[in-house]
């Protein structure tokens, strides 16, 4: 038997190429060179909590600097989408940018819900940049806890 010297570095340099090359095998505007481009892109992507009680459906937007105005709501079948715009800033000439970090432009949510709600009786607040959405299950949906004795 022949013992082979093991080479952690030699190891590392071909699952780099390999890496790389799985990543340009792909024809897609996500990955690029060296791995997914979307992570440094400028999209405006809201963060979404989706929660839920015997009662009631709850859905949680951080949308900070958007204006309500710019929201909409929409429930189609058991389908909510949640869609608006964050409006840039202009940028003042007179001024030297050396970072810019905050994401801008039109975003669009959709969530397939859990349980059936009654569309009608469906509110949302907007406060302090936080978007909450209260959608009230019907009766059928409702989870009914019940006690079941044992003979």
């Amino acid at each position: 038997m022949t013992l082979v010297k093991f080479k952690p570095a030699h190891e590392l340099s071909h699952i780099e190429k390999r890496l790389k090359k799985f990543f340009e095998d792909f024809d897609s505007p996500f990955f690029g060179d060296w791995g997914l481009k979307s992570f440094n892109s400028n999209v405006f992507t809201p963060r979404v909590d989706v929660t839920e009680d015997k009662d009631n459906l709850y859905v949680h937007v951080e949308i900070p600097g958007v204006e309500k105005n710019d929201v909409k709501i929409n429930i189609v079948g058991d389908v909510l989408t949640i869609s608006g715009e964050k409006k840039s800033e202009q940028k003042d000439e007179s001024k030297n940018y050396y970072r810019i970090e905050r994401n801008y432009g039109s975003f669009s949510r959709s969530f397939t819900l859990p349980a059936e709600v009654v569309t009608d009786k469906i509110s949302a607040e907007y406060n302090d940049g936080v978007l909450n959405i209260t959608l009230p299950k019907t009766e059928e949906a409702k989870v009914v806890e019940k006690q079941i004795e044992i003979k």
